[in-house]
């Protein structure tokens, strides 16, 4: 559950954060940490996120300076939310949208997890019904750690009729993921993006929301 807004305000604003400010968001072995919070901050208003490519480990890769030691800080700034509604969903909202013709729901997950056909940590294998596949793992180049190109990931999204004229819910395990796929979609213009937050993690521990398997 995200904080309340008074305490990101608080938090972000201590650390240097401000309403005109540029960030830049990075993490070390995948992106989604750095996508999940540049969705965080994008559903709180700010939209002077950006996210470094490939993450620290392109990073070191390429030789670039790093250092070590205490951070030195930023000034402290004032940070000010104005949270937008849309940006996450909850179950009942998924399951709604199973029905919509409008609606297109996305799992990030890996292809044997979609499917069904390996038991899932999160609780009862499968998917929520109706939802295609665009895993988070195929929109990044394994070696390098890196985006795949914008064509790749268009033609990958357009082969499972996820388009823009449709609003689209994108999911995984645990709502992290998934905002690979969101990171992109925004990348190529899609507008009605929203993150089903609990993701499998809620959905499959659930008996009563409906779970399909090939």
């Amino acid at each position: 559950m995200m904080p309340a807004p008074a305490q990101l305000e608080a938090g972000f604003g201590r650390h240097g954060l401000g309403v005109d400010s540029r960030v830049v968001l990075y993490s070390i072995g995948t992106m989604m940490w750095a996508t999940r919070f540049w969705w965080m901050l994008r559903s709180l208003g700010f939209d002077g996120a950006a996210v470094l490519d490939g993450g620290f480990d392109k990073w070191k890769a390429e030789g670039r300076p790093t250092e070590n030691g205490p951070a030195r800080g930023y000034p402290a700034a004032t940070f000010k939310a104005s949270p937008r509604p849309g940006f996450f969903v909850d179950r009942r909202a998924v399951l709604a949208a199973t029905k919509e013709r409008g609606t297109v729901i996305v799992n990030a997950l890996g292809p044997q997890f979609h499917k069904g056909l390996e038991p899932s940590r999160y609780g009862r294998p499968g998917r929520v019904p109706g939802s295609v596949n665009v895993p988070a793992a195929t929109l990044v180049n394994a070696t390098t750690k890196d985006f795949t190109t914008l064509a790749d990931a268009e033609a990958r999204f357009a082969a499972q009729d996820v388009t823009r004229d449709k609003r689209v819910i994108c999911y995984c395990g645990g709502g992290i993921s998934a905002t690979i796929d969101l990171f992109l979609l925004h990348q190529l213009g899609h507008d009605a993006l929203t993150l089903y937050d609990g993701s499998m993690g809620e959905w499959a521990k659930d008996p009563s929301l409906p779970i399909e398997t090939d």
